[in-house]
């Protein structure tokens, strides 16, 4: 379970979005917050149920569906077409390994070329789409593949 100070955290993110705190809110979020955890439901079901925590696989789905639609995860679609999570809330774009699958985390502040403001304005302006949070999707070979 979280320590205090770390359940106010995320007590306080769940009600900034309207959202009444719960234990298994709060140890999704726990259990997601860290850079370059990507779990599929099953696994983060697994992840919980191997620190201890007696939650059901159902109320996983719940759960990681009311919080993506709150904005406090992103969920998003690997190479081979599974839904994953990501609770890691710095601005960041993912690589990923065509060949293990691996998925990393790249933070936005480290890639200082990298302005996607003209990519977005082009595509609004030229397809009439609102782009709300464009991000950048990297895949290749990570070391041990390569």
């Amino acid at each position: 379970m979280a320590k205090t100070k770390e359940r106010e955290v995320y007590r306080g993110r769940l009600k900034g979005v309207g959202l009444r705190h719960t234990l298994p809110r709060e140890r999704i979020l726990a259990y997601l917050d860290r850079k370059n955890i990507h779990p599929t439901p099953e696994e983060l079901y697994q992840g919980l149920k191997k620190k201890g925590y007696a939650i059901g696989l159902s109320t996983v789905y719940l759960n990681l569906q009311v919080l993506r639609d709150a904005g406090l995860l992103w969920e998003f679609k690997d190479q081979q077409g599974n839904t994953r999570y990501d609770g890691f809330t710095e601005k960041h774009h993912h690589l990923f390994c065509l060949n293990c699958g691996k998925i990393e985390d790249v933070l936005t502040k480290d890639l200082p070329e990298f302005n996607a403001e003209p990519i977005q304005k082009a595509i609004e302006s030229r397809m009439g789409w609102f782009v709300e949070d464009p991000r950048l999707e990297l895949r290749g070979f990570c070391p041990d593949c390569q």
